[in-house]
């Protein structure tokens, strides 16, 4: 398999937070837009927002000028389609590559009713993904994915020799980044050291006491030496090149082609998400009961 060519000359570790799932509105769980704002100023880092596709028509105005206006410290980018249980780890092309297109037009809608602009990366959802989602993303044109893991629905492990890539095109020779969770302090020197950019996930409930929980990670990593944050969509390009994705399905009137009952079983997942994220998350009393009523 003929691997893409890596541009490595740049000896600054580029840096981005990912969080998971939130809406564009004012406040969205434990998540204030302008409280973020304020720390990222104060602390030097960028956010991208993996937003969910099937929400393109909820954003607030507000919050979506909040974001146009600060793009030195904020970008999104595609977060599965409806976020739905492993959307991603199926093995039917034909699924997989509509569910991208899907997603894709989603994302051109939004742009076009708020005029914010989109990284066309992906985002797994339960980091799940099939190797064969893989090649549907690509030839859908997205650029790259992102995730938390390298194995997919349908392949064994791959090789050891990948985590030293700063993204294993080992699927389609199409890029898949690792992203990692705070606690992997560890991890993150290892990155730095191999030349690897730190790629950080998190989800809305990590601000439940606050933001110095991340500020305190970022704080450590801007420590580690010259570090650059920014977007997902610039990360892909710094190894990869800059890539045109054009895309067709992306243009056109596009009806996603699943029956009534599919679409209420959505609208009541992202019903109850939300409840949670906005109710439970931020009570700590709440969340420990949710947490032993789900085992």
């Amino acid at each position: 398999m003929k691997k893409l060519e890596v541009n490595n000359k740049k000896k600054e570790t580029l840096a981005c937070l990912v969080i998971d799932d939130p809406l564009l509105k004012p406040r969205y769980g434990c998540l204030d837009y302008r409280k973020l704002l304020e720390a990222m100023k104060e602390h030097n880092f960028f956010t991208e927002i993996a937003f969910i596709p099937w929400n393109y028509k909820r954003s607030d105005a507000k919050t979506v000028k909040l974001l146009a206006d600060n793009p030195d410290y904020f970008g999104i980018c595609i977060h599965g389609c409806n976020h739905t249980y492993n959307e991603f780890g199926g093995s039917n092309y034909q699924e997989l590559s509509n569910l991208s297109a899907i997603a894709m037009w989603r994302m051109e809608q939004h742009k076009r009713l708020t005029g914010l602009p989109y990284d066309p990366v992906m985002v797994f959802p339960q980091g799940l993904f099939s190797s064969v989602a893989m090649q549907a993303l690509k030839n859908q044109g997205f650029l790259a994915a992102f995730n938390s893991g390298l194995q997919a629905t349908d392949r064994n492990e791959v090789p050891a020799s990948e985590y030293q890539f700063p993204a294993t095109c080992i699927y389609a020779d199409f890029p898949l980044f690792l992203r990692r969770y705070p606690k992997d302090k560890a991890y993150f020197i290892e990155d730095v050291a191999h030349g690897r950019p730190i790629l950080i996930v998190e989800h809305p409930k990590i601000f439940q006491d606050g933001y110095k929980s991340i500020t305190d990670v970022v704080d450590w990593i801007n420590n580690l030496g010259n570090i650059k944050w920014t977007s997902l969509l610039d990360i892909t390009e710094n190894y990869f090149g800059r890539k045109d994705n054009t895309n067709a399905a992306a243009q056109r009137s596009f009806v996603p082609p699943w029956p009534l009952a599919f679409r209420a079983k959505v609208a009541l997942r992202r019903f109850l998400s939300e409840v949670r994220d906005n109710y439970v998350e931020p009570s700590r009393f709440l969340t420990k009961a949710y947490r032993i009523l789900n085992g």
